[in-house]
């Protein structure tokens, strides 16, 4: 059972459980073979996140699959935890991200280059967080491998292209739910922005971003349904010509 405490568990859609964690989110899926995972977390987050597992109504022995969205570590972190674990589940992500998500190396921001941006509170609030989420725990996940169009043959959910966060962030299409995942591809809001302004689609913070300009022109082309569940934020959906968060 983990310390760590969710923000929000939302139940989107049948089968589909949207986790707003303590500073990065994920969602558990129903899968016709068992239980996937659309990311995992910061380190910290390994036991909180089979804990949302078991709260969808899911066996932890039915967990198959970690869907990646991109390699930076507040959305891998809880994988090498559960591999301990679970050491039969598969983890997925883009080819041109498995390098990402394997580490220890990986295309994210460093303490070293956010220096000067800790004058603005927001942000020195944002790393304390990402620090006591054991952020700069070595994380490395040996086993991932890049998806095919046969991972998803006949299953309930669809890879779209989302680079420029990272060279091969993805987002995934749950058509049943009508909701795209986006991870930092889309957000809704982040810890480094101000906590008044109205969760809704937005680019996160731009250091965060390897490419700016590619990252925006992905979102431009990113279908969006009516409902979206970001890498960060609450999870938001359409009501009339304004967004507002999804009800727990």
């Amino acid at each position: 059972m983990s310390s760590r405490t969710a923000r929000s568990v939302v139940s989107v859609a049948p089968g589909v459980v949207f986790v707003e964690g303590p500073v990065s989110n994920w969602v558990v899926l129903a899968e016709e073979d068992g239980v996937s995972l659309i990311d995992a977390g910061y380190p910290a987050d390994t036991d909180l996140v089979l804990d949302t597992v078991r709260w969808a109504g899911h066996d932890l022995d039915d967990l198959r699959r970690v869907y990646v969205t991109h390699g930076h570590v507040d959305h891998v972190g809880g994988i090498p935890g559960i591999l301990e674990r679970f050491p039969h589940v598969e983890v997925l992500a883009h080819a041109d991200e498995v390098d990402n998500v394997r580490g220890p190396g990986r295309q994210q921001v460093t303490p070293a280059e956010i220096g000067g941006r800790l004058a603005a509170p927001r942000v020195l609030r944002w790393l304390v967080r990402a620090l006591g989420s054991d952020a700069l725990r070595p994380t490395e996940v040996p086993t991932v491998r890049a998806f095919t169009a046969a991972d998803f043959a006949g299953r309930a959910i669809t890879p779209l292209p989302a680079d420029g966060h990272t060279a091969g962030s993805t987002a995934y299409l749950l058509p049943a739910a009508d909701a795209v995942v986006t991870g930092d591809a889309v957000v809704s809001r982040h810890d480094t922005q101000p906590a008044s302004w109205v969760p809704r689609p937005r680019m996160i913070t731009p250091f965060f971003t390897a490419d700016q300009d590619r990252a925006l022109e992905s979102a431009r082309a990113l279908p969006i349904p009516g409902i979206l569940l970001p890498g960060h934020g609450p999870a938001v959906h359409r009501v009339g010509r304004s967004w507002v968060p999804v009800a727990s």
